[in-house]
């Protein structure tokens, strides 16, 4: 999980450091000029960049990336963020070190033709906590920031802004706040572990799913909960629509159930598979409760019970928590706190 940290609890991470900050911007201006010279397709001699710099520590940052990518044989030009040109030369790559996520005001980015732009922790002019942009923000093809993502890369106009957002280690103390631990972004490497392998030998029957979804005019949602299913690692997926057929991707077995009274071919065979899904996209019409609630009722299989399966045993006579209670299965009702 990436860690995310408002701008004080950043300032609070730096703080803590036990190096010197100066160390710290060296780290930081040489993952900046890494980054850099990968947007300029690997290397940086006989390139050109524009790094504008602010006076702060993302200014240090700017400088010391901008002394790096001199040093590898680019031309680079460092220019003030208080007097910045208005326009600045063609170039291959703007990094934009004027201000950080602390930065309040207003800010006005020079025009910069075509060029690709690497923003240093986030994009000058956005907000660091909210994402609102005070004035005209570059819009960058990459953002360096530092042991953790920000707010302002996740909210508001912040998020398209800041590009493709990359977290480089430079030796801050994350673990000794709490946040760090409690709030972060999902990624990859964390939801990998949920698909579990299933054996080479498996039957297709062994995990199959049946989904009781969408009806005319609402397939979307049935399409979405079939292909989930899929990802998920059913061996089989049965899509079931009132009404009509809906589209459901390839992989997945679609069969229509009449527009009333449909409870009774969405329990038929229902011992094969072993759960189902019911809810998405069927519609509030009043002909659909009384047929949601019984296959809730009686269906022998681990239930998941969303979208307008919810709605009809709400509406329908009886508290659903007596519904459920009589159930001999498992049941799960979305959304929850658990998901």
């Amino acid at each position: 999980m990436i860690p995310v940290l408002t701008p004080d609890e950043m300032t609070a991470v730096d703080a803590a450091a036990p190096e010197p900050i100066d160390v710290l911007i060296d780290r930081a201006g040489a993952a900046v000029a890494r980054s850099a010279m990968q947007l300029m397709g690997g290397g940086a001699y006989g390139r050109r960049v524009h790094v504008i710099v602010g006076k702060g520590n993302n200014g240090g940052d700017g400088r010391r990336a901008a002394a790096l990518l001199a040093a590898a044989g680019a031309s680079v030009e460092v220019h003030d963020a208080a007097n910045c040109p208005l326009e600045l030369d063609r170039s291959d790559l703007v990094i934009d070190a004027a201000y950080g996520t602390g930065f309040h005001g207003e800010w006005v980015a020079p025009d910069i033709d075509a060029a690709p732009v690497l923003a240093v922790d986030i994009p000058s002019g956005v907000d660091g906590m909210t994402g609102v942009v005070s004035g005209r923000a570059l819009q960058a093809d990459v953002t360096v920031t530092f042991g953790a993502m920000k707010p302002g890369h996740l909210f508001g106009d912040g998020r398209a802004l800041s590009g493709r957002v990359d977290v480089a280690d430079i030796g801050l103390p994350l673990d000794r706040q709490e946040m760090s631990r409690r709030t972060g972004v999902v990624d990859e490497d964390d939801i990998a572990s949920w698909w579990q392998p299933r054996p080479h030998d498996a039957h297709k029957w062994s995990s199959a799913l049946r989904v009781v979804a969408g009806s005319p005019g609402m397939g979307g949602a049935a399409w979405l909960t079939a292909e989930a299913a899929t990802r998920a690692g059913a061996g089989l997926v049965h899509l079931m629509s009132p009404g009509g057929h809906v589209t459901a991707p390839k992989e997945v077995i679609t069969a229509p159930l009449a527009s009333e009274d449909w409870h009774r071919g969405a329990l038929r065979d229902l011992d094969r598979f072993h759960a189902l899904v019911i809810g998405p996209g069927l519609g509030r019409h009043e002909r659909n409760v009384a047929p949601g609630v019984n296959t809730v009722n009686d269906a022998g299989v681990p239930v998941v019970v969303d979208g307008d399966a919810l709605f009809a045993l709400a509406v329908a006579d009886g508290t659903v928590a007596e519904r459920i209670r009589r159930r001999r299965r498992a049941t799960i009702l979305t959304p929850h706190d658990g998901e």
